[in-house]
C-alpha cells in the first residue's frame, strides 16, 4: 500500500517561502484508478512528483509497503523509481530518432535485463496497448495517440505497482483521449494509477476515486479507504515486509556494453553534430608579424591595423599593410608604400610562418649601423635588431 502522512512541501522564493503542499494525508489501495482534480497550481503536479520519487517532501512521511522512506538513499530511490513507477507524461517524453521499440526497450536497461529478454518484454508490452505492428517506426511518424500508447507502453514494461500519469490526455483530441483512457482503465484491474488531470468528465467516467486539492490541501475524496481496508492493508505490508527482511534490494544497474551501445547508437545518429563539433576548434595557420621582431599584445589595437591612412589613401609611412587572411592572404593583400615589405623579405617571413627555412632578407650595413648605436650592451646582434623594432614601433 501507498501511503502519504501528513505530507508538506515549501519552496523558498527569495525572502519568502511558498507552501505549495499542507499535510496531505492519503492512502491508496493496491489496485485502484485514482484521478486528482484541481485548479492550475494547487499542488497537484507537486504530489504526483512526491509519489514519484521525482520531488522530496519538506515533512512528513512517503510509506511505501509498509517501509519509511525518511531513511531512504538516493540509489533507494532510484530503484524505486526504476522497479516500483512507471510515468506517463503529457508531452510523451519518446527519443525522436529511436524507433518505437527501442523507445520501450529503454525502460528496461537499467533493470539488469538481457537483450532477449528485453525485447520481448517490450514487443508483448507494445502489443498490449495496441502498437504490434509499429515497432520500427519513428515518433514522427505516428500520431498523437499513437505516441501517447507508446509511453503507456514505456511505463508498463517493467511491470511496476504504480503508474503515475500527468494530464495523458492534454494534447489530444476527444475521440483519442477516450482510447487512452480504456487503455488505462484495463491496466488499473491490477495496480494502483494515480492520473492528475483537469478533465472532471473524463475522471468521473473512468475513476474509481476522485480526489480534489486546492491550495494545497485536500478538500475532498471521493472513496477513501475504510478503517478495516485500511487495517488489511497494513497486515498485507508487515507480512510483505518481514517476508523480504534480510534479501538485497535490486539496485538498477546498466551494463558496460549497453552503455557503450548507446552512445554509439546516439554518436552515429547525429553524425553532423558529431563531426562539427569536433572540428569547431580548428583555425586556419595565418602569417602573423608583418615586421621582423614586432610582437603585438592582445590588449592593445595593433598599429598595423587600426593606424588611419592619409587622405589620398595611402598607408602610412613607414609602415606595410597586411590582409585578414593567411599567409597566402597576406602576401598577395600587401599593398605598395614606403614601408611595404619587397618580395624577398615576404617569402622569408613566409618561410618562417610555415616552419620552413626562407630566404633571408638583403642586408643594410648603413641602416643597421644606426640601430646597434642604440642597443644595450651584451646584446646579440640578432637579438638587437629584434629589440631595436619593438621599441622603434
Amino acid at each position: 500500500m501507498l501511503e502519504l502522512r501528513n505530507i508538506k512541501k515549501d519552496y523558498p522564493m527569495g525572502a519568502t517561502v511558498v507552501h505549495a503542499l499542507k499535510g496531505v494525508s492519503i492512502q491508496f489501495r493496491r489496485s485502484e484508478f485514482v484521478s486528482i482534480l484541481g485548479p492550475s497550481g494547487c499542488g497537484k503536479t507537486t504530489l504526483l512528483n512526491i509519489i514519484g520519487g521525482l520531488d522530496q517532501y519538506t515533512d512528513g512521511d512517503l510509506i511505501i509497503n509498509g517501509r519509511s522512506t525518511k531513511s531512504f538513499q538516493d540509489r533507494d530511490w532510484d530503484a524505486y523509481r526504476n522497479h516500483s513507477v512507471g510515468f506517463v507524461f503529457q508531452s510523451y517524453n519518446l527519443i525522436p530518432h529511436q524507433t518505437v521499440l527501442r523507445n520501450v526497450e529503454l525502460a528496461l536497461t537499467l533493470s539488469g535485463v538481457s537483450r532477449a529478454e528485453r525485447r520481448d518484454r517490450a514487443i508483448d508490452a507494445l502489443e498490449k496497448v495496441g502498437l504490434g505492428s509499429q515497432l520500427f517506426k519513428r515518433p514522427s511518424e505516428m500520431s498523437g495517440g499513437q505516441m501517447q500508447r507508446v509511453a503507456i507502453a514505456r511505463a508498463i514494461v517493467n511491470n511496476p505497482d504504480i503508474i503515475l500519469a500527468d494530464e495523458p490526455t492534454g494534447a489530444l483530441d476527444t475521440e483519442t483521449s477516450v482510447q487512452v483512457m480504456d487503455l488505462l482503465k484495463e491496466i488499473s484491474r491490477d495496480r494502483l494509477i494515480v492520473m492528475v488531470t483537469h478533465n472532471p468528465a473524463l475522471a468521473e467516467q473512468y475513476s474509481s476515486r476522485i480526489i480534489r486539492v486546492l491550495d494545497g490541501e485536500l478538500t475532498s475524496d471521493s472513496n477513501p479507504l475504510s478503517p478495516a481496508e485500511l487495517e488489511a492493508e497494513r497486515a498485507a505490508d508487515a507480512a510483505e515486509l518481514e517476508a523480504t527482511r534480510g534479501k538485497k534490494i535490486r539496485k538498477p544497474s546498466m551494463s558496460l556494453l549497453t552503455s557503450f551501445g548507446l552512445s554509439l547508437k546516439n554518436l552515429f545518429t547525429k553524425k553532423g553534430r558529431t563531426t562539427l563539433t569536433a572540428f569547431a576548434g580548428k583555425r586556419p595557420l595565418g602569417l602573423s608579424p608583418v615586421h621582423p621582431g614586432h610582437q603585438h599584445r592582445p590588449d592593445q589595437p595593433d598599429p598595423d591595423l587600426h593606424e588611419p591612412a592619409d587622405r589620398a589613401g595611402r598607408p602610412p609611412e613607414g609602415r606595410g599593410l597586411r590582409a585578414p587572411g593567411g599567409a597566402g592572404a597576406g602576401l598577395g593583400g600587401v599593398q605598395s608604400g614606403r614601408g611595404a615589405k619587397r618580395p624577398e623579405e615576404l617569402q622569408a617571413l613566409s618561410g618562417r610562418a610555415a616552419g620552413r627555412p626562407g630566404v633571408a632578407p638583403p642586408q643594410r650595413p648603413e641602416r643597421d649601423a644606426v640601430f646597434l648605436q642604440h642597443q644595450p650592451p651584451g646584446l646579440h646582434p640578432h637579438r638587437r635588431r629584434q629589440h631595436h623594432t619593438v621599441g622603434h614601433h
